[in-house]
């Protein structure tokens, strides 16, 4: 097995890391994000046409329309659901629909203010409400102090995920907070089985400085972590690319996840444990 001295490296992650941070911070501020109708408000067209109508057809309808926020969906009651940017007119929408096919409208609503804060507010408590859960449980399963350097590793991933969203600009929606979720599940799962490692590690080889141990570690992990992210990154690149617009914006988060959650669990987030407990001398560790 070989021995990367992956903590020798863990200045230029950070580097790497904190240069990804700082674009995803400036993006944000400079470009903001593109929210979608979940978060703006808008209208929603719901109609059946008469003859079958691809989805896709609707789309690009809508696009020579002139259209460029939009959202169009099938149900399973065989209708097509519309959903456009507050403040983009639904009669043109309506008029060109019927050059694919006569319909019936079986809707036409807004979506208020009141709706869209009321969304903002619980994707945002979900954010909070999962990595605080993340913090407790790692806190119990390991040491405070791992679970801080674990979701700080998490928040470092969110954010250039959300920093990618920001600098590509890609509409983010529910579907996308839900997405970032997973993404963060995802990464710290990997962390934890570093961790867990770290911990039986200390239990065996007692008087082994602990820098040693996290290297050992990491790559006694290493193989099952590249495997797992390697497959996972596949499948998602393949969705991301072959999904349609729909399914490739949500692929996205773990196209990006996936790589920045992988790097962060080998390179940053033991790391971040080591020098948080060397310089707060927790406990006597290796130099």
């Amino acid at each position: 097995m070989k021995n990367i001295p992956f903590m020798s490296f863990r200045y230029y992650a950070y580097g790497v890391s904190l240069l990804l941070v700082l674009l995803s911070l400036l993006s944000l501020f400079y470009r903001g994000l593109n929210l979608g109708l979940d978060f703006t408000g808008g209208s929603v067209i719901e109609v059946k046409f008469e003859k079958p109508v691809k989805v896709g057809e609707v789309r690009k309808l809508l696009e020579d329309a002139g259209y460029s926020h939009f959202q169009v969906q099938d149900t399973a009651q065989g209708t097509v659901i519309v959903k456009l940017r507050l403040g983009d007119p639904t009669q043109p929408a309506l008029e060109s629909l019927k050059n694919l096919s006569s319909y019936e409208l079986i809707r036409s609503e807004s979506i208020g203010g009141i709706i869209t804060s009321e969304l903002r507010q619980k994707a945002i408590w979900a954010m909070l409400i999962a990595i605080g859960g993340i913090l407790l449980y790692l806190g119990y399963r390991f040491e405070p102090l791992w679970a801080l350097g674990a979701v700080l590793a998490l928040a470092h991933d969110v954010l250039i995920v959300v920093g990618a969203y920001s600098i590509s600009q890609r509409e983010v929606n529910l579907d996308v907070v839900a997405a970032l979720l997973i993404v963060a599940g995802y990464s710290v799962s990997d962390t934890v089985v570093v961790f867990d490692r770290i911990r039986e590690n200390l239990r065996i080889r007692k008087g082994t400085p602990f820098r040693d141990l996290i290297d050992l570690s990491i790559n006694q992990t290493l193989a099952r972590t590249l495997m797992t992210s390697l497959t996972t990154f596949v499948v998602s690149l393949m969705l991301f690319v072959f999904g349609g617009p729909a399914l490739s914006n949500i692929m996205f988060a773990f196209v990006v996840g996936v790589v920045v959650g992988t790097l962060s669990s080998i390179f940053v987030a033991s790391a971040l444990v080591y020098d948080i407990k060397h310089r707060l001398k927790a406990q006597p560790v290796g130099v």
